[in-house]
């Protein structure tokens, strides 16, 4: 963790790196707002969904924003240093924290699996919906996943604008 501050200190220095910062915070937390209660609007990602939010949800949006927001000035600095970001772990966090509920309930695992399953027969139609039931079941725990892979991506960027150019993570 004091890596992490460590880093938010020499970055956020700069007022563009504290702009980034707020911007990032507002765009998405407006996505992941809009994004996560998909499970409950038919995988569909809408204003309307606001009305589905549930504390749980606000609080996994907020925390989701939250660790990107403060990742993203991180990237930034490290690029205009010269230095590669950590992003695997980022778009690992992202992809499952907004994938995971459009996948719940919408319709485009279905048309996959059955495109995949005309191409190997082997395959049945009921697994697409297996893979929905799965996911709108363990849903916390996918967010939870999401929120840990992308603090581990703030950290490995922190610890390298901690480092310098001489880091090796």
């Amino acid at each position: 963790m004091k890596t992490i501050l460590d880093a938010l200190k020499i970055v956020l220095k700069t007022n563009r790196y504290r702009w980034v910062t707020i911007i990032s915070f507002i765009l998405f937390l407006l996505l992941y707002l809009t994004t996560l209660p998909a499970s409950y609007t038919g995988g569909y990602s809408s204003f309307e969904a606001l009305q589905y939010l549930n504390p749980t949800l606000v609080g996994f949006s907020v925390l989701m924003s939250l660790l990107v927001a403060l990742m993203m000035p991180l990237m930034f600095y490290l690029i205009r240093q010269g230095q590669k970001s950590s992003k695997s772990s980022a778009t690992g966090g992202l992809l499952i924290g907004i994938l995971a509920p459009m996948l719940c309930c919408s319709p485009i695992l279905p048309i996959a699996v059955g495109f995949i399953a005309s191409a190997l027969p082997a395959l049945g139609t009921s697994f697409g919906i297996q893979i929905q039931g799965f996911i709108a079941t363990h849903q916390i725990e996918l967010f939870s996943t999401a929120s840990l892979l992308l603090f581990f991506a703030l950290y490995q960027n922190a610890k390298k604008v901690v480092c310098g150019v001489q880091c090796r993570v």
